[in-house]
């Protein structure tokens, strides 16, 4: 769901020259997914629920290396 919002939160980080806004969209967002990740199990024996989980997994490392971006910082490839 926070993904969700961040198609507005630029916009508004724009509009108002507001980059703090991506700083605390990004912690509250991995803040979020390491909850997410503590929690669930990513690789389940459930080929769907793991799919899900998967393509959840992506879209939270896509948004957070465009918010970095934006923010003039590089994300690491690898962890």
């Amino acid at each position: 769901r926070k993904m969700a919002d961040f198609g507005n939160l630029i916009a508004l980080a724009a509009r108002d020259r507001a980059p703090f806004r991506l700083t605390h969209y990004a912690q509250d967002l991995a803040a979020l997914f390491h909850q997410f990740y503590t929690n669930c199990h990513v690789l389940t024996e459930d080929a769907s629920v793991q799919t899900a989980r998967l393509a959840l997994c992506d879209a939270t490392r896509i948004v957070l290396a465009l918010t970095l971006t934006l923010l003039g910082v590089s994300a690491p490839q690898k962890m």
